[in-house]
Protein backbone atom coordinates (compact mmCIF):
# COMPACT_ATOMS: atom_id res chain seq x y z
CA UNK A 1 0.00 0.00 0.00
CA UNK A 2 1.19 3.27 -1.05
CA UNK A 3 2.43 5.77 1.79
CA UNK A 4 0.69 9.17 1.31
CA UNK A 5 1.97 12.54 1.34
CA UNK A 6 1.07 14.78 4.03
CA UNK A 7 -1.09 17.77 2.35
CA UNK A 8 -0.55 20.16 4.73
CA UNK A 9 2.79 21.40 4.63
CA UNK A 10 2.50 21.35 1.09
CA UNK A 11 -0.70 23.95 1.00
CA UNK A 12 1.58 26.38 3.26
CA UNK A 13 4.68 26.31 0.83
CA UNK A 14 2.35 27.14 -2.56
CA UNK A 15 1.05 30.31 -0.49
CA UNK A 16 4.41 31.21 0.85
CA UNK A 17 5.44 30.90 -2.61
CA UNK A 18 2.26 32.97 -4.12
CA UNK A 19 2.52 35.68 -1.51
CA UNK A 20 5.98 36.38 -2.46
CA UNK A 21 5.39 36.38 -6.03
CA UNK A 22 2.55 39.05 -5.63
CA UNK A 23 4.69 41.23 -3.09
CA UNK A 24 7.36 41.04 -5.67
CA UNK A 25 4.89 41.87 -9.04
CA UNK A 26 3.34 44.92 -6.36
CA UNK A 27 7.17 46.38 -5.99
CA UNK A 28 7.83 46.25 -9.64
CA UNK A 29 4.76 48.12 -10.04
CA UNK A 30 5.78 50.85 -8.14
CA UNK A 31 8.97 51.00 -9.26
CA UNK A 32 7.49 51.23 -12.68
CA UNK A 33 5.09 54.16 -11.47
CA UNK A 34 7.76 56.26 -9.56
CA UNK A 35 9.56 57.95 -12.25
CA UNK A 36 6.46 59.14 -13.75
CA UNK A 37 5.96 60.92 -10.22
CA UNK A 38 8.54 62.66 -10.14
CA UNK A 39 8.79 64.37 -13.19
CA UNK A 40 4.98 65.64 -13.16
CA UNK A 41 6.62 67.47 -9.91
CA UNK A 42 9.66 68.92 -11.04
CA UNK A 43 9.23 72.43 -11.27
CA UNK A 44 10.00 74.89 -14.80
CA UNK A 45 13.01 76.65 -14.91
CA UNK A 46 11.32 79.26 -16.88
CA UNK A 47 11.80 82.59 -14.23
CA UNK A 48 8.49 84.43 -13.63
CA UNK A 49 8.11 87.96 -13.75
CA UNK A 50 5.31 90.45 -13.10
CA UNK A 51 4.65 93.15 -16.36
CA UNK A 52 2.80 96.26 -16.32
CA UNK A 53 1.42 97.67 -19.87
CA UNK A 54 2.27 101.26 -19.88
CA UNK A 55 0.77 103.78 -23.46
CA UNK A 56 3.24 106.79 -24.01
CA UNK A 57 1.57 110.08 -23.29
CA UNK A 58 2.54 112.97 -23.78
CA UNK A 59 4.08 115.32 -21.69
CA UNK A 60 6.93 118.63 -21.89
CA UNK A 61 10.01 118.92 -20.73
CA UNK A 62 11.36 121.69 -18.87
CA UNK A 63 15.00 123.06 -19.42
CA UNK A 64 16.47 125.13 -16.58
CA UNK A 65 19.30 127.28 -16.72
CA UNK A 66 21.43 128.94 -14.64
CA UNK A 67 22.69 132.48 -15.59
CA UNK A 68 23.27 135.60 -14.59
CA UNK A 69 21.78 138.97 -15.55
CA UNK A 70 23.23 141.39 -17.73
CA UNK A 71 22.19 144.93 -19.39
CA UNK A 72 20.77 144.87 -22.83
CA UNK A 73 23.66 147.28 -23.61
CA UNK A 74 26.32 149.51 -22.24
CA UNK A 75 28.62 151.95 -23.01
CA UNK A 76 32.10 153.99 -21.54
CA UNK A 77 31.94 157.88 -22.18
CA UNK A 78 35.18 159.17 -22.77
CA UNK A 79 35.78 162.36 -23.12
CA UNK A 80 36.47 164.38 -26.62
CA UNK A 81 38.46 167.46 -25.59
CA UNK A 82 40.48 168.31 -22.61
CA UNK A 83 39.42 171.10 -19.86
CA UNK A 84 38.33 171.13 -16.79
CA UNK A 85 35.01 170.12 -15.62
CA UNK A 86 32.36 173.48 -15.58
CA UNK A 87 29.23 171.83 -14.04
CA UNK A 88 27.38 167.98 -13.50
CA UNK A 89 23.67 168.02 -14.50
CA UNK A 90 23.34 164.22 -13.07
CA UNK A 91 24.69 161.79 -10.57
CA UNK A 92 25.68 158.43 -10.42
CA UNK A 93 22.37 156.57 -10.62
CA UNK A 94 20.11 158.65 -12.17
CA UNK A 95 17.98 158.21 -15.33
CA UNK A 96 18.75 159.51 -18.78
CA UNK A 97 17.34 159.82 -21.93
CA UNK A 98 18.70 159.72 -25.00
CA UNK A 99 20.98 162.76 -25.41
CA UNK A 100 20.14 164.04 -22.31
CA UNK A 101 23.57 166.70 -21.30
CA UNK A 102 25.24 165.55 -18.35
CA UNK A 103 28.07 167.33 -17.42
CA UNK A 104 30.07 170.27 -19.22
CA UNK A 105 33.58 170.84 -19.90
CA UNK A 106 34.74 174.71 -19.91
CA UNK A 107 35.09 175.94 -23.21
CA UNK A 108 37.46 178.51 -22.52
CA UNK A 109 37.26 180.99 -25.57
CA UNK A 110 35.99 178.80 -28.31
CA UNK A 111 32.82 180.95 -27.89
CA UNK A 112 34.78 183.84 -29.10
CA UNK A 113 36.74 181.72 -31.85
CA UNK A 114 33.26 181.09 -32.92
CA UNK A 115 31.95 184.14 -33.46
CA UNK A 116 35.57 185.42 -35.59
CA UNK A 117 34.83 182.04 -37.97
CA UNK A 118 31.01 183.15 -38.25
CA UNK A 119 32.16 186.22 -39.67
CA UNK A 120 35.08 185.16 -41.65
CA UNK A 121 32.72 182.93 -43.47
CA UNK A 122 30.19 185.30 -44.15
CA UNK A 123 32.94 187.75 -45.75
CA UNK A 124 34.20 184.57 -47.57
CA UNK A 125 30.71 184.08 -49.38
CA UNK A 126 30.13 187.34 -50.35
CA UNK A 127 33.99 187.21 -51.57
CA UNK A 128 33.18 184.15 -53.23
CA UNK A 129 29.83 185.68 -54.59
CA UNK A 130 31.22 188.64 -55.99
CA UNK A 131 33.79 186.42 -58.14
CA UNK A 132 31.36 184.69 -59.31
CA UNK A 133 29.31 187.51 -60.80
CA UNK A 134 32.57 189.07 -62.11
CA UNK A 135 33.27 185.41 -63.57
CA UNK A 136 30.07 185.31 -65.55
CA UNK A 137 30.92 188.79 -66.93
CA UNK A 138 34.36 188.07 -68.23
CA UNK A 139 36.41 190.26 -65.82
CA UNK A 140 37.62 187.64 -63.89
CA UNK A 141 39.79 184.74 -64.68
CA UNK A 142 38.89 181.37 -63.35
CA UNK A 143 41.96 180.94 -61.24
CA UNK A 144 40.65 183.72 -59.32
CA UNK A 145 37.16 182.42 -59.20
CA UNK A 146 38.82 179.06 -57.79
CA UNK A 147 40.92 180.98 -55.36
CA UNK A 148 37.68 182.21 -53.62
CA UNK A 149 36.01 179.08 -53.81
CA UNK A 150 39.12 177.68 -51.71
CA UNK A 151 39.06 180.19 -49.69
CA UNK A 152 35.03 179.94 -48.69
CA UNK A 153 35.34 176.54 -48.17
CA UNK A 154 38.44 177.12 -46.07
CA UNK A 155 35.80 179.12 -43.88
CA UNK A 156 33.21 176.53 -43.62
CA UNK A 157 35.40 173.80 -42.57
CA UNK A 158 37.00 176.14 -39.75
CA UNK A 159 33.31 176.77 -38.60
CA UNK A 160 32.30 172.96 -38.26
CA UNK A 161 35.35 172.02 -36.89
CA UNK A 162 35.07 175.17 -33.76
CA UNK A 163 31.35 173.73 -33.46
CA UNK A 164 32.72 170.22 -33.14
CA UNK A 165 34.73 171.42 -30.56
CA UNK A 166 31.96 172.92 -28.59
CA UNK A 167 29.84 170.12 -28.93
CA UNK A 168 32.41 168.02 -27.47
CA UNK A 169 32.94 170.27 -24.17
CA UNK A 170 28.81 168.46 -23.49
CA UNK A 171 29.36 165.34 -22.73
CA UNK A 172 25.51 163.46 -23.24
CA UNK A 173 24.29 160.07 -22.99
CA UNK A 174 24.51 158.02 -26.17
CA UNK A 175 20.88 156.32 -25.16
CA UNK A 176 18.52 156.13 -22.80
CA UNK A 177 19.50 154.13 -19.22
CA UNK A 178 21.05 154.36 -15.75
CA UNK A 179 23.76 156.26 -15.18
CA UNK A 180 25.77 153.44 -13.65
CA UNK A 181 28.74 155.42 -12.60
CA UNK A 182 30.13 159.13 -12.92
CA UNK A 183 33.87 159.57 -12.27
CA UNK A 184 34.56 163.32 -11.98
CA UNK A 185 33.80 166.08 -10.09
CA UNK A 186 33.62 169.73 -10.56
CA UNK A 187 36.58 171.08 -11.51
CA UNK A 188 38.29 167.67 -12.60
CA UNK A 189 40.88 168.33 -15.41
CA UNK A 190 39.77 165.66 -17.83
CA UNK A 191 42.06 164.75 -21.14
CA UNK A 192 40.88 163.25 -24.83
CA UNK A 193 39.81 159.32 -24.27
CA UNK A 194 39.64 159.88 -20.46
CA UNK A 195 36.56 157.28 -19.27
CA UNK A 196 34.37 159.83 -17.11
CA UNK A 197 30.53 157.94 -16.81
CA UNK A 198 29.01 154.54 -17.79
CA UNK A 199 25.83 154.35 -18.81
CA UNK A 200 23.31 150.72 -18.79
CA UNK A 201 20.29 150.22 -20.65
CA UNK A 202 18.34 147.51 -19.14
CA UNK A 203 15.75 147.87 -21.27
CA UNK A 204 15.41 145.13 -21.72
CA UNK A 205 17.75 142.70 -19.39
CA UNK A 206 19.08 140.04 -20.50
CA UNK A 207 20.22 136.92 -18.65
CA UNK A 208 23.03 134.90 -20.12
CA UNK A 209 23.80 131.00 -19.49
CA UNK A 210 25.32 127.88 -20.74
CA UNK A 211 23.10 125.03 -22.10
CA UNK A 212 24.56 121.58 -22.69
CA UNK A 213 25.22 120.30 -25.94
CA UNK A 214 22.72 117.62 -26.00
CA UNK A 215 19.95 120.40 -25.16
CA UNK A 216 21.30 122.72 -27.51
CA UNK A 217 19.23 120.88 -30.33
CA UNK A 218 15.46 121.78 -27.86
CA UNK A 219 15.86 125.46 -28.35
CA UNK A 220 15.47 128.49 -31.00
CA UNK A 221 15.08 131.72 -30.79
CA UNK A 222 11.46 132.96 -29.92
CA UNK A 223 10.93 130.08 -27.21
CA UNK A 224 8.94 131.61 -24.24
CA UNK A 225 11.13 131.61 -20.82
CA UNK A 226 10.47 132.11 -17.29
CA UNK A 227 12.94 133.85 -14.84
CA UNK A 228 13.68 133.99 -11.13
CA UNK A 229 15.67 136.35 -10.18
CA UNK A 230 17.73 137.26 -6.77
CA UNK A 231 15.27 139.35 -5.82
CA UNK A 232 12.28 137.18 -6.21
CA UNK A 233 11.21 138.93 -8.60
CA UNK A 234 9.37 136.48 -11.86
CA UNK A 235 9.69 137.59 -15.08
CA UNK A 236 8.56 136.36 -18.63
CA UNK A 237 10.84 136.73 -21.30
CA UNK A 238 12.19 135.21 -24.81
CA UNK A 239 15.18 133.45 -25.99
CA UNK A 240 17.17 135.66 -28.10
CA UNK A 241 19.96 134.37 -28.80
CA UNK A 242 21.27 130.17 -29.41
CA UNK A 243 25.18 130.30 -29.38
CA UNK A 244 26.87 128.02 -32.68
CA UNK A 245 29.75 127.40 -31.23
CA UNK A 246 30.61 125.30 -28.07
CA UNK A 247 33.15 126.88 -25.41
CA UNK A 248 35.81 123.89 -25.47
CA UNK A 249 36.16 123.73 -22.11
CA UNK A 250 32.43 122.83 -21.06
CA UNK A 251 31.13 121.56 -24.39
CA UNK A 252 27.75 124.02 -23.73
CA UNK A 253 26.60 126.66 -25.54
CA UNK A 254 25.94 130.17 -24.98
CA UNK A 255 22.14 132.05 -24.37
CA UNK A 256 20.41 134.59 -23.82
CA UNK A 257 16.77 135.45 -22.87
CA UNK A 258 15.67 138.53 -22.86
CA UNK A 259 13.95 140.31 -19.94
CA UNK A 260 11.22 143.43 -19.09
CA UNK A 261 13.10 146.47 -17.35
CA UNK A 262 12.90 145.15 -13.60
CA UNK A 263 12.23 147.81 -11.06
CA UNK A 264 15.43 147.19 -8.99
CA UNK A 265 18.22 146.28 -12.59
CA UNK A 266 20.56 144.43 -11.01
CA UNK A 267 23.87 143.64 -13.58
CA UNK A 268 25.68 140.15 -12.87
CA UNK A 269 23.27 138.61 -10.34
CA UNK A 270 21.95 135.51 -10.52
CA UNK A 271 18.96 134.37 -12.24
CA UNK A 272 17.17 130.89 -13.22
CA UNK A 273 15.39 130.60 -16.07
CA UNK A 274 12.81 127.52 -17.13
CA UNK A 275 12.10 126.96 -20.81
CA UNK A 276 9.35 124.83 -21.81
CA UNK A 277 10.38 122.19 -25.02
CA UNK A 278 8.33 120.87 -27.19
CA UNK A 279 5.69 117.84 -25.91
CA UNK A 280 7.14 114.28 -26.40
CA UNK A 281 6.06 110.89 -26.09
CA UNK A 282 6.77 109.32 -22.96
CA UNK A 283 6.31 106.99 -19.99
CA UNK A 284 5.83 107.69 -16.43
CA UNK A 285 7.94 105.03 -13.97
CA UNK A 286 9.22 104.75 -10.77
CA UNK A 287 12.65 105.43 -10.91
CA UNK A 288 13.81 102.25 -8.68
CA UNK A 289 13.07 99.97 -12.20
CA UNK A 290 15.94 101.95 -14.02
CA UNK A 291 19.45 99.91 -14.71
CA UNK A 292 22.57 100.64 -16.12
CA UNK A 293 23.47 97.67 -18.62
CA UNK A 294 27.46 96.78 -18.92
CA UNK A 295 27.88 99.79 -21.65
CA UNK A 296 27.09 102.31 -18.60
CA UNK A 297 23.57 103.21 -20.69
CA UNK A 298 20.65 103.33 -18.33
CA UNK A 299 17.67 101.54 -19.52
CA UNK A 300 14.58 99.98 -18.14
CA UNK A 301 13.90 96.19 -18.86
CA UNK A 302 10.43 95.00 -20.84
CA UNK A 303 9.18 91.68 -22.30
CA UNK A 304 8.53 91.18 -26.27
CA UNK A 305 5.69 89.10 -27.94
CA UNK A 306 8.19 86.21 -27.12
CA UNK A 307 8.03 86.24 -23.84
CA UNK A 308 11.75 87.26 -24.43
CA UNK A 309 12.92 90.06 -21.74
CA UNK A 310 14.79 93.70 -23.61
CA UNK A 311 16.67 96.00 -22.99
CA UNK A 312 15.71 100.17 -23.77
CA UNK A 313 17.47 102.82 -23.13
CA UNK A 314 15.80 105.78 -22.10
CA UNK A 315 16.49 109.40 -21.08
CA UNK A 316 14.63 111.14 -18.48
CA UNK A 317 12.94 114.42 -19.50
CA UNK A 318 11.27 115.36 -16.74
CA UNK A 319 11.07 114.26 -12.46
CA UNK A 320 8.83 114.52 -9.77
CA UNK A 321 8.45 113.34 -6.03
CA UNK A 322 6.57 110.18 -7.76
CA UNK A 323 8.64 109.10 -10.21
CA UNK A 324 10.53 110.02 -13.53
CA UNK A 325 9.35 110.24 -17.49
CA UNK A 326 11.24 108.91 -19.37
CA UNK A 327 11.59 109.00 -23.72
CA UNK A 328 12.65 106.09 -25.98
CA UNK A 329 10.30 102.90 -25.34
CA UNK A 330 7.57 101.94 -27.73
CA UNK A 331 4.68 103.44 -27.42
CA UNK A 332 2.87 100.63 -25.71
CA UNK A 333 5.29 98.09 -23.76
CA UNK A 334 5.45 95.51 -21.48
CA UNK A 335 7.25 96.89 -18.48
CA UNK A 336 8.95 94.64 -16.26
CA UNK A 337 7.72 95.56 -12.40
CA UNK A 338 8.99 92.62 -10.35
CA UNK A 339 11.87 90.54 -10.90
CA UNK A 340 13.83 92.62 -13.34
CA UNK A 341 16.74 92.30 -11.23
CA UNK A 342 16.96 88.51 -11.71
CA UNK A 343 16.95 88.52 -15.34
CA UNK A 344 18.72 89.56 -18.52
CA UNK A 345 18.17 90.85 -21.90
CA UNK A 346 17.30 87.83 -23.99
CA UNK A 347 16.28 85.73 -21.58
CA UNK A 348 12.83 83.83 -21.79
CA UNK A 349 10.29 84.64 -19.19
CA UNK A 350 6.96 83.81 -17.99
CA UNK A 351 5.62 87.22 -17.92
CA UNK A 352 2.23 87.67 -15.15
CA UNK A 353 0.35 90.81 -16.18
CA UNK A 354 -0.73 93.26 -13.36
CA UNK A 355 -2.82 96.23 -12.88
CA UNK A 356 -2.53 99.47 -11.40
CA UNK A 357 -3.98 103.26 -11.75
CA UNK A 358 -0.62 104.27 -11.11
CA UNK A 359 1.83 105.06 -13.71
CA UNK A 360 4.69 105.25 -11.40
CA UNK A 361 5.38 101.05 -11.79
CA UNK A 362 6.70 99.49 -9.12
CA UNK A 363 5.50 101.45 -6.55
Amino acid sequence: MAKKLPTGPLIAVVLVVLTLLWLLTGSNDDAVDEPNTAADSQPSLIPEVQVRTLDAQGVRRSLTINGVTEPDRSVSIASETSGRVLELLKSAGDQVDNGELIARIDPRDLNAQLRTARANLEQARLEYEGAQRLGNQGLQNRSQLAAAEAQFQNAQAQLEALELALRDTQIRAPFAGVLESLDIEVGTFVSPGQIVAQVYDYDPMRVVGEVPETDVNFLSAGQSATVSLVTGEELSGELTFVGTVANPATRTFKVEIAVPSSPKNLAGATAKANIMLAEQQGHYVSPALLNINDSGEMGLKTVNSNNLVEFSPVSIVRSDTGGVWVTGLPRQVSLIVVGQGFVNAGDEVNPVAVSGNNLAAGQ
